[in-house]
């Protein structure tokens, strides 16, 4: 899990000489500062995620959480959830863009490779053929059609049948593409992956859905731990004196 940790008294600030007023006050002060600096570090992740990816999803936008300091646990942490309810949970696919190097294998990968059809050194990635959603990814009901028509599913019965594959070639000229193949090997022109045949005007064609690369890597371009560093520096000063003066103003007696 992606995370880092803000300390309520990372300077020694309740060491230093102080009144008895700002002794008694200044610990609670100390844990509100913090929180708010560790709210506003969430919200910067959240920002830069929007400003640093193409089309991010909203998993991604609000992946990052946080857990205030109390009394008894005098720190905040700021952390990129490690669970999700559908898919690949945040902390393992962006771990890659924060530190760079070879991304995860994903799940639909992982079936390709266990039908023999991607190799385990291998990554799909999208080809030029392929109609991106709004997110910039292969839609999942594509992937899914896919999967299904070369047998990957991990439940056999979402497989396609021999019967519904004959129905789908019967019918494929009155359609516009649907019919995927996969290459494991280089073909001609065409790199492994995974293709659709589609009909036009001049007869019959095929589009790269997905390509096939021993190398799918990322360089660091998420840096949660600057971020953090340069939000600490920037607005904890403030928000402890701001904190510290309510506090103060709250404890002294009326005149």
């Amino acid at each position: 899990m992606a995370q880092i940790r803000i300390g309520v008294d990372p300077e020694n600030v309740l060491g230093r000489r102080l009144t008895e007023l700002e002794r008694n006050q200044l610990p609670f002060a100390a844990r509100q500062a913090t929180n708010q600096v560790a709210f506003e570090v969430r919200e910067e992740w959240k920002r830069k995620a929007s400003r640093v990816f193409d089309r991010p999803t909203p998993l991604t936008v609000n992946a990052t959480m946080y857990r205030k300091a109390t009394k008894q646990w005098p720190f905040a942490e700021v952390y990129i959830r490690d669970e999700a309810f559908k898919g690949t949970p945040p902390a393992k696919y962006l771990m890659a863009e924060v530190d760079g190097g070879q991304r995860r294998m994903k799940g639909f990968e992982r079936l390709l490779q266990s039908r023999g059809l991607l190799s385990p050194s291998q990554f799909a990635v999208m080809g030029k053929g392929a109609a991106p959603n709004q997110f910039g990814n292969v839609p999942a009901g594509q992937v899914t059609k896919i999967l299904s028509q070369l047998g990957a599913q991990r439940d056999h019965y979402q497989n396609q049948s021999d019967t519904s594959a004959g129905r789908r070639r019967n019918t494929r000229k009155r359609a516009r593409g649907g019919e995927y193949f996969v290459l494991t090997r280089k073909r001609g022109r065409l790199a492994p992956g995974i293709y659709e045949r589609i009909a036009t005007p001049w007869g019959s064609a095929v589009r790269s859905i997905f390509i096939f690369t021993s190398d799918a890597r990322y360089r660091p371009r998420y840096d949660i731990l600057g971020m953090a560093e340069k939000t600490w520096q920037k607005l904890m000063p403030f928000y402890l004196g701001r904190e510290l003066e309510k506090a103060m103003q709250s404890a002294r007696p009326a005149p």
